[in-house]
């Protein structure tokens, strides 16, 4: 009869495992968000500006449409750089032929003004490392690996300790963003505290060019397939804000050792009170590779 009860109780336990269960999210009013990701490359250049949304809002965000972008290079000499509304929340800047924000060392001020309110960022370029090759190699099956060929980058971090990477790797013209495919290194390896400098880039950071599935295996390259891969420079703040972000984005798949939900810290700032706006700035130095499966 008691072990007959304790089923019982039991399957009620278990049955109210399921139940959904909606947390308050103390969203109020929709917040600028800056999405500010430049280069050092002639080619358009877009910051994207949207309104947060409540957690639970499954939807696109809110582009921005009535804002005032400007970037300015500040060292060694002023010039400014007006970004155009487009679409979407999507302010571009379309240089001219040869036409540069800048180079390794400069520094530069993002300035926006959207209704009331005026947004301010600071940052300077980083330096970033050339990528000596792109190699295919041919794997057995194993765990986790199916069999075929895949890539790795060959590239070395610049000697002296804090330069901090995003890889991005494009297969046929895609983009690679998978969250399980956002690459980040610093100083070679995951974060700063490993303590190297001036080394090769470790193999789970060079073997993450791959694709990645919907389980997050790695899919194999196949005869025709073309690699690109680029390497941009990051600032510290722009670091953090990826691993953080990357970190929330995975935060379904951590099981019992899910982290809080939060914002990751930007480095954009309202003039006027001082408070941190969501969001980022960064002006990448950048590096490319090519090579075509054969």
């Amino acid at each position: 009869m008691m072990r007959a009860l304790l089923l019982i109780l039991l399957a009620g336990g278990l049955w109210t495992c399921t139940d959904v269960i909606e947390l308050e999210t103390d969203f109020q009013e929709p917040e600028l968000v800056v999405d500010a990701w430049l280069t050092d490359e002639s080619v358009p250049q877009t910051i994207r500006l949207t309104l947060s949304q409540d957690y639970y809002a499954n939807r696109l965000p809110t582009g921005v449409e009535n804002a005032e972008v400007v970037v300015c290079r500040t060292q060694p000499d002023t010039t400014c750089f007006i970004f155009v509304h487009q679409d979407s929340g999507r302010y571009v800047w379309t240089p001219a032929a040869g036409e540069k924000l800048g180079d390794v060392g400069q520094e530069f001020t993002l300035g926006i003004r959207y209704e009331d309110g005026d947004y301010v960022s600071q940052t300077s370029m980083r330096r970033v490392p050339p990528i000596d090759s792109i190699s295919f190699q041919f794997e057995e099956d194993q765990l986790g690996l199916d069999e075929g060929l895949y890539a790795q980058i060959y590239a070395r971090d610049l000697p002296g300790a804090g330069d901090a990477y995003l890889i991005r790797s494009t297969i046929n013209d895609t983009l690679l963003n998978r969250p399980s495919e956002l690459n980040l290194a610093y100083d070679a390896t995951f974060d700063a505290g490993s303590g190297t400098d001036g080394i090769a880039f470790i193999f789970p950071i060079r073997f993450s060019i791959n694709k990645t599935d919907e389980d997050g295996a790695f899919v194999p390259l196949v005869s025709g397939d073309k690699v690109e891969v680029e390497i941009w420079s990051l600032s510290p703040e722009a670091f953090y804000f990826l691993s953080i972000a990357r970190d929330q984005i995975q935060n379904g798949d951590n099981g019992i050792f899910q982290i809080p939900v939060a914002n990751a810290p930007g480095n954009v700032f309202n003039v006027d009170t001082g408070e941190a706006a969501l969001g980022v700035f960064n002006v990448a130095a950048s590096s490319r590779a090519v090579r075509v499966v054969e």
